[in-house]
């Protein structure tokens, strides 16, 4: 298992077409589809479509705030509301962790009200190093499960501290 690079998010193959891609970024929750709601820095958006790509060719859709034309264009308590409804809509949670979206004030704030409304096992953390190296993260994201890629070149989602895991497709469908 290893987690995902920048640089290998960015060289992912793409498996959706651009009609398909597009398709899998909501605006809004379609009632028994599984959609996950995806935490992450806007400053992140070159990997944020490949997260999408990663996520969108297991079948699911992905929820991404800034994709949704009914969001407020100035931030205000209307946004967190809203943000918070999404949240709540969603199946599911996946916190692309990379060092922008750990500083970020959303992405916490995002985290912790995905446990408080959907529960712990609904989310996984991406984790997304610079290089080949470690990753450290946060204390805070190490009580999640995490999304690497298994040895066979799958991705996985691995509880905290274990070396055995379930493919991603599986965990989406729990």
């Amino acid at each position: 298992m290893a987690y995902y690079t920048r640089q290998k998010l960015l060289n992912l193959p793409i498996y959706l077409e651009a009609s398909d891609r597009k398709r899998h970024y909501h605006s809004r929750t379609a009632s028994g589809a599984v959609t996950v709601f995806l935490s992450h820095s806007h400053q992140d958006a070159a990997i944020v479509n490949q997260a999408v790509e990663l996520l969108g060719s297991q079948g699911v859709s992905i929820y991404i705030d800034w994709k949704d034309e009914s969001m407020p264009s100035v931030t205000s308590p209307e946004t967190a509301r809203r943000i918070k409804g999404k949240i709540q809509e969603c199946k599911k949670l996946v916190l692309l962790a990379t060092n922008n979206a750990l500083q970020s004030k959303w992405v916490p704030w995002e985290l912790g009200i995905g446990d408080a409304l959907n529960s712990r096992k609904n989310i996984a953390i991406l984790p997304v190093t610079e290089n080949s190296g470690s990753w450290i993260g946060s204390e805070y994201v190490g009580i999640y499960d995490r999304i690497e890629e298994a040895d066979g070149g799958s991705p996985a989602v691995f509880e905290p501290g274990a070396t055995r895991g379930i493919l991603l497709k599986d965990w989406l469908r729990q």
